[in-house]
């Protein structure tokens, strides 16, 4: 019976070597042909030795199945080279906790990424709202739209504008060049990159925003996504408004099945079954549970840290207490940053970022219950004293920064 020996791939290294007459086929291959194309030949299909003679037409033969095999193997080789070169590298943080609800957000916010004029995309809204929960989530859904990779930049740490751009340039791995200035630098190394660069908490370094600018003109692939409290008010910028979770019908509370597919409440009970494993949404607390997200307005921050509750407090308990909402909303997670880990903290990083005249006309605001029109705020500051024009241009800033919200 002919030897048959099973096919495998492999690249070869080597050249042929004259073949000497041999009275046995098998000794030739074994002593007489390079240790590589041997240890090829040992792997093809071709039955090299046996009972027949090794004739010129068989090594003809043999010497085209190992031209093949060579040509597969390096064509092998340089595919999965270029699968390697072109892989998209990433340095998101994987989130600890799974993204709830935003469907429709996520849907929109890769559409307007994916097209050819959006570069720079700025999600805005309140503090606690989401908004780099939901922006990691699409950054990860994109990675493969970028073949340059996809790059997270925490500004949360940062209390100098200044240091904006140096943080890029480190948090990318870039070298300073002598005496290099670091947005040229940075020019230099995205010019020709076709990449995704998301920066997260911008609001507190707002000045340095015309350097966003600046980069996307230098860099024709490079786009970039932005968090942040507060709009940049650049040219080519696209605002998403991302807005709290959606909230039950108060009128006509569904059943229980119906009800945790409420993103606001699925949120709640999740979060209250990570303290508490027993804990189930039921035709007794199913009430209390709507209850607390309605009062809670549907923000994912305070919803958590409400939920955090329900290892000490029944629903219908701490919906009772709610109406000191600021001591009960306390205790966020320890690997928060310092102003998410109480709703408290949340309100006042916000405020403290308003000037001296917005904290005034965000005082006055906050006399209206159920919120206000626009005359009724001007109608009420100028009873107070309060100049008309200066009233009009406070409150658009008090929308930019996402201290109010219009309803539609």
């Amino acid at each position: 019976m002919p030897g048959w020996r099973k096919s495998r791939r492999l690249p070869l290294a080597g050249t042929w070597a004259p073949l000497p007459l041999a009275k046995s086929p098998s000794s030739l291959v074994v002593s007489c042909i390079g240790k590589p194309i041997a240890s090829a030949m040992a792997n093809c299909t071709v039955p090299i030795w046996g009972s027949q003679d090794l004739t010129l037409e068989r090594l003809h033969a043999i010497a085209a199945v190992l031209a093949g095999a060579g040509d597969d193997a390096e064509s092998l080789d340089v595919q999965e080279e270029d699968r390697a070169i072109k892989r998209p590298s990433s340095d998101l943080p994987i989130p600890l906790t799974a993204l709830i609800g935003r469907e429709q957000e996520r849907a929109a916010l890769c559409t307007l990424l994916q097209r050819s004029e959006v570069r720079l995309l700025t999600l805005t809204g309140t503090a606690g709202v989401g908004k780099t929960r939901l922006a990691l989530q699409v950054a990860m859904e994109l990675m493969h739209d970028f073949a340059d990779g996809v790059h997270f930049i925490s500004l949360a740490p940062l209390s100098d504008p200044a240091l904006v751009i140096p943080t890029i340039v480190y948090s990318m791995g870039l070298m300073e060049n002598g005496s290099q200035p670091l947005l040229d630098l940075l020019k230099t190394s995205l010019h020709d990159k076709h990449q995704l660069l998301l920066l997260d908490n911008f609001e507190h370094v707002i000045t340095t925003a015309p350097r966003l600018s600046e980069l996307l003109e230098a860099c024709p692939a490079l786009k970039l996504l932005v968090t942040s409290r507060e709009v940049l008010r650049l040219r080519g910028e696209h605002q998403f408004a991302v807005l709290p979770l959606a909230l039950p019908d108060p009128r006509r509370i569904p059943d229980d099945r119906s009800l945790i597919h409420v993103p606001a409440v699925d949120l709640f009970l999740q979060r209250a079954q990570a303290v508490r494993a027993d804990f189930h949404l039921t035709p007794d607390n199913a009430r209390a549970i709507t209850e607390i997200c309605l009062r809670l307005d549907g923000l994912p921050l305070a919803i958590e840290l409400a939920a955090a509750r329900a290892k000490l407090l029944a629903p219908q308990a701490l919906l009772a207490r709610l109406e000191r909402r600021l001591h009960v909303l306390t205790g966020g997670a320890r690997d928060l940053p310092l102003r998410q880990r109480t709703l408290r903290n949340t309100l006042a990083w916000s405020y403290e970022l308003l000037s001296e005249e917005e904290q005034h006309l965000f005082q006055r605001i906050s006399a209206f219950t159920g919120g206000a029109t626009l005359e009724a705020i001007e109608a009420l500051c100028e009873a107070l004293g309060d100049k008309t024009g200066r009233v009009f241009d406070g409150v658009a800033s008090l929308l930019d920064k996402s201290l109010l919200y219009q309803q539609a």
